[in-house]
């Protein structure tokens, strides 16, 4: 198991974008969940996530 500064170090922010890009549902769905239990001040978890599947939509 990685240590959270091995973590923080290998993290990466990504700025382009493929658009036809299809993203698997299984990856799609661990995404959120890191996104779900990512801490949050008193345990609040104010975000909301809008996930679009449909192409027509973007």
């Amino acid at each position: 198991m990685k240590s959270f500064l091995e973590l923080a170090k290998a993290r990466q922010s990504d700025r382009a974008y493929e658009p036809g890009r299809v993203i698997e549902r299984e990856v799609l769905e661990r995404i959120l969940e890191a996104g779900r239990i990512a801490p949050s001040a008193c345990n609040g978890q104010p975000w909301h996530f809008t996930v679009v599947t449909d192409r027509r939509c973007w």
